[in-house]
């Protein structure tokens, strides 16, 4: 008999929603098979199964959570064990993660005011379990832990709890009334959260996957400060290069994009300033051996970021095959663990909507992303004269605990010099 857990999905996965099984208690599994997706905080996957066997019980239920390591099922023989008492959940963290493991939790205060029934969930004297991001939330609302109920393993307190908090603190504040010897104040307008739906209006539950990408989008932006580089780049010689190739291929050839261009000058550039090719974690800089580029995909109500490994090592139709690839799987909700994992540096290319220019969000614990906009026939002067030519803007978002402005600039320059002595990328 052997527990199936809740595998890690991604770098950033802490714990996933099982969306639906597809196996039931008491079917034979083969190893290799699909047993169930999963939801994560990039996307719909899957979890197979790695031994022969009967599913002897599943433990966690469609629609509930887990976090990484807890056992969601038990493959054995088909003798039927029964659910053991208390299966602890396997521990799969990081060294530091260990270290500061004892943060997570604290003594529960005493609070100022009695507290209603309802709202006092922890007994006074207990050790509180919180997640590092439920405590900064707390922190920064003034909520005490102590009047918290945590849904998370073992009563731990995470992010929905605070959330849940406080809704129903909105929700009750219209009730609360001034004190009668003061004349009542004038009725503040709305805030945009609490202003009425109009009622022509169509309210869209969003999926647990669109939850954890806007969470971790305003995590970047609070968390980490970014500054912004911009340049421009003469694609005139890499389009022509491009089309060359691609003709040189033929009908059943893979063709090359310019966004595979682009992933083969980045990776090149970050050959020469590895400082960008580098993450700020716990007051250190980590520089990665690899250059691993993810490319910012969209799909149906999501966007996924899969990675090609290497690239500064690939050819640039090798490249184009990858991506090709990653694509595909992408929109037919098929990336696998390792599809989404280990980028050191990512891409967002909207070129192909016809935007001028913007600002992508840093894509933690990466120091840096790149935003591309369209190519547009423009006129630049060439030896005093107007010459037109292909013209693409480029914003690279940084952060400014790990990087600099002039260094950014300079990085941003050699990914310049590359794109427009496009016969560099083939070498």
């Amino acid at each position: 008999m052997s527990e199936v857990s809740m595998p890690r999905l991604s770098d950033t996965m802490q714990e996933g929603t099982i969306t639906r099984w597809l196996k039931k208690a008491g079917d034979e599994v083969k190893k290799g098979d699909i047993l169930a997706e999963v939801e994560t905080d990039k996307a719909n996957m899957e979890i197979e199964a790695y031994e022969n066997g009967i599913l002897e019980q599943i433990l966690i239920q469609e629609g509930e959570t887990a976090p990484i390591g807890q056992a969601i099922a038990i493959i054995g023989d088909g003798s039927g064990a029964q659910k053991p008492a208390a299966t602890a959940p396997k521990v799969e963290a990081k060294a530091e993660e260990q270290a500061q493991a004892p943060q997570n939790e604290e003594p529960a205060s005493q609070p100022e005011a009695p507290q209603a029934p309802a709202a006092t969930a922890t007994p006074v004297g207990t050790r509180i379990k919180v997640s590092p991001l439920a405590r900064r939330m707390a922190e920064e609302h003034g909520i005490e832990l102590a009047q918290i109920k945590g849904s998370g393993p073992g009563g731990r307190i995470v992010r929905d709890d605070i959330e849940d908090y406080l809704e129903q603190q909105r929700k009750a504040t219209p009730t609360t009334q001034a004190p009668a010897a003061q004349p009542a104040p004038p009725a503040a307008a709305p805030s945009f959260a609490q202003a009425p739906i109009p009622e022509d209006s169509e309210v869209v539950q969003i999926s647990s996957v669109q939850k954890k990408i806007a969470g971790r989008l305003l995590e970047s932006k609070q968390y980490v400060p970014h500054f912004y580089v911009s340049n421009e780049v003469d694609m005139t010689d890499a389009l022509a290069l491009r089309q060359t190739l691609n003709a040189a291929a033929g009908e059943d050839g893979v063709k090359i994009s310019v966004n595979d261009m682009l992933i083969k000058a980045v990776a090149l550039a970050l050959e020469k300033f590895p400082q960008v090719n580098a993450s700020y974690r716990d007051g250190q800089f980590i520089l990665h051996k690899h250059i691993n580029i993810g490319m910012a995909v969209d799909v149906p109500n999501a966007l996924v970021v899969p990675v090609v490994k290497d690239a500064n090592i690939k050819g640039v139709r090798t490249i184009a095959r990858e991506t090709k690839a990653l694509i595909e799987r992408a929109r037919n909700n098929k990336l696998t663990i390792a599809d989404l994992s280990g980028g050191t540096f990512s891409i967002s290319n909207l070129g192909m909507m016809d935007v001028t220019g913007f600002q992508a969000i840093i894509n933690p614990p990466e120091a840096a992303i790149l935003a591309v906009a369209s190519t547009r026939k423009t006129f630049v002067p060439v030896d005093g004269q107007p010459v037109l030519r292909d013209i693409m803007p480029l914003t690279i978002s940084a952060d400014h605990r790990i990087l600099y402005g002039a260094m950014v600039a300079r990085f941003l320059q050699e990914v310049k010099r590359l794109l427009q002595n496009p016969y560099s990328l083939l070498g």
